[in-house]
């Protein structure tokens, strides 16, 4: 349920036993791999914290890379010129559906 996403927040996801991560951004949700492509670490030491702290941009705490939470991908940090991996979703009626798996 899209109720269940904080506001401008993020949250940890299992799928399939693999880890992924939601962040929300108002109407619109955005779910990834959690992996940072510079050395497949998990991006959150924390659970549920992937925000950089203005919330404006996923950031990966352990080298501070930070990626655009609508593309995933890289802006600043160790992977420039590479993305998360998005596992594309949409919102309907309030639910969040996975377009794939």
């Amino acid at each position: 349920m899209m109720d269940d996403l904080p506001e401008y927040g993020s949250v940890d996801l299992e799928l399939n036993g693999e880890a992924y991560f939601a962040v929300r951004q108002g109407t619109m949700v955005y779910i990834y791999r959690n992996s940072c492509p510079h050395l497949g670490l998990r991006l959150n030491l924390m659970p549920d914290q992937f925000l950089d702290y203005d919330k404006r941009y996923i950031q990966c705490t352990s080298h501070g890379a930070l990626f655009k939470i609508d593309t995933g991908f890289c802006i600043a940090g160790p992977c420039p010129n590479q993305s998360l991996e998005a596992l594309p979703c949409k919102v309907e009626n309030g639910e969040v559906l996975l377009e794939k798996l």
